[in-house]
């Protein structure tokens, strides 16, 4: 995790964790350890074909549609990359789910170390990075700080439902402060948390129930949030998008303005939804800089400043934009399969299980609104501990079963 502060340009940019991935792997390929963690774990196989079929898809629309070199090569590293970072730690969480602590302790590590080389340069003190469209100091740097102590205490204490009520009270003062999506993950996640810790069994029917009720106490504290922005006692982030909207109680239209590069994006990908067009495509008629200019109610030129290349900040609308519909079904599965294995991981007895809930959300999110390069920088992490908590909560339940047929 620290290495991914330190960045090469080759090609395109390359961490120092990418260029130790791949040593990693050169070294292991034809390692027994490598060879049983497949044998032992049949699933690793499946997702493979998964990866491998993207990759190929990928690889077959960057010749059709004839990119360049460096361009193409960029897109297909990401899924490379990707892929590697999750065997690789799926390889560590399989035997000991503690190494996430290491992971955040990493996380938080690099960005102490290299904070400034994550977006952070620029912007200005603290108090002006809690005001107005100036919070990146907050949702990129501080959050993880606030957020990530919490994940730490809650997968080694015993008081687990005090943890949630305070993730959720920590995920709503962010929201206030302006990291609307990153606070509501975080707040979301307590919730549920807190919802299947004090119920007595957990099934399926009583996860979609907690999930219904989540979504009722989620919206009245939305409308709360709304209230106090009309009222003017909220300004801090994006705030002032909610002024902008002739329904601010409808939270779709909230997310339309906030994401307003992924309905581009969608635009982008109906418009050559075969093959794509291209990693790293640019918008060469302007057609897409132009359309995000009139949603967002920019001058052209301002939109022409900010984005270079078609607009999507979705890693899903952004495969189908790159490389179109094959690449974005599989994209598709890939996610679809990790969620539903988090949602089939979900054990209130274990330690991790706030974490595990917030993965589930993560994943979702970031998989619709977050920039295609997530996919190998923050995914992979998911990835891993969602399988690896299923199997491992998994084995625990089969074996207390076989345990109790024995006791009778």
């Amino acid at each position: 995790m620290i290495g991914q502060g330190v960045a090469f340009n080759l090609i395109g940019l390359i961490t120092l964790s990418e260029i130790f991935l791949f040593i990693y792997f050169l070294v292991i390929i034809f390692n027994k350890k490598l060879f049983e963690t497949f044998k032992n774990y049949p699933v690793l196989k499946k997702i493979t074909w998964l990866y491998l079929g993207l990759l190929t898809v990928q690889i077959l629309s960057e010749i059709v549609i004839s990119n360049t070199f460096n361009s193409a090569l960029k897109g297909i590293a990401i899924t490379v990359v990707s892929y590697l970072y999750f065997i690789f730690l799926f390889m560590f969480f399989i035997k000991d789910r503690q190494c996430i602590i290491y992971a955040f302790i990493g996380t938080l590590l690099c960005l102490l170390i290299f904070g400034s080389k994550l977006g952070m340069e620029g912007q200005g003190t603290v108090q002006e990075a809690l005001s107005g469209e100036n919070a990146k100091y907050l949702k990129f740097y501080l959050v993880q700080f606030i957020t990530i102590p919490l994940f730490i205490i809650s997968a080694f204490t015993t008081k687990k439902r005090r943890i949630a009520i305070a993730i959720v009270f920590v995920g709503l003062m962010l929201v206030v402060l302006g990291a609307r999506s990153s606070g509501g993950t975080f707040a979301l996640s307590g919730m549920i948390s807190y919802f299947i810790l004090i119920r007595n069994t957990i099934n399926q029917k009583k996860i979609i129930t907690t999930l219904l009720v989540v979504a009722v106490a989620g919206y009245g504290l939305y409308v709360v949030y709304v209230n106090q922005v009309l009222e003017g006692k909220i300004i801090a982030g994006n705030s002032e998008q909610i002024l902008l909207l002739k329904n601010p109680y409808n939270p779709i239209n909230l997310l339309f303005a906030g994401r307003t590069e992924a309905v581009v994006g969608w635009q982008a990908f109906m418009d050559k939804p075969l093959f794509g067009h291209g990693s790293w495509a640019v918008d060469k008629t302007g057609k897409y800089i132009f359309l995000l200019a009139k949603l967002k109610k920019l001058s052209n030129g301002d939109a022409h400043d900010d984005f270079g290349i078609i607009p999507s900040h979705s890693v899903l609308i952004g495969s189908g934009v790159n490389n179109g519909i094959f690449a974005f079904l599989f994209i598709f599965a890939i996610l679809f399969f990790f969620i539903k294995t988090g949602f089939k991981a979900i054990n209130k007895k274990d330690p991790y299980i706030s974490i595990v809930i917030f993965y589930i959300f993560s994943l979702l999110w970031v998989g619709l609104f977050s920039a295609t390069p997530a996919f190998k920088n923050t995914m992979p992490l998911a990835f891993a501990f969602l399988l690896a908590s299923h199997i491992i909560n998994n084995s625990k339940k089969q074996e207390k079963i076989i345990n109790e047929k024995h006791a009778t």
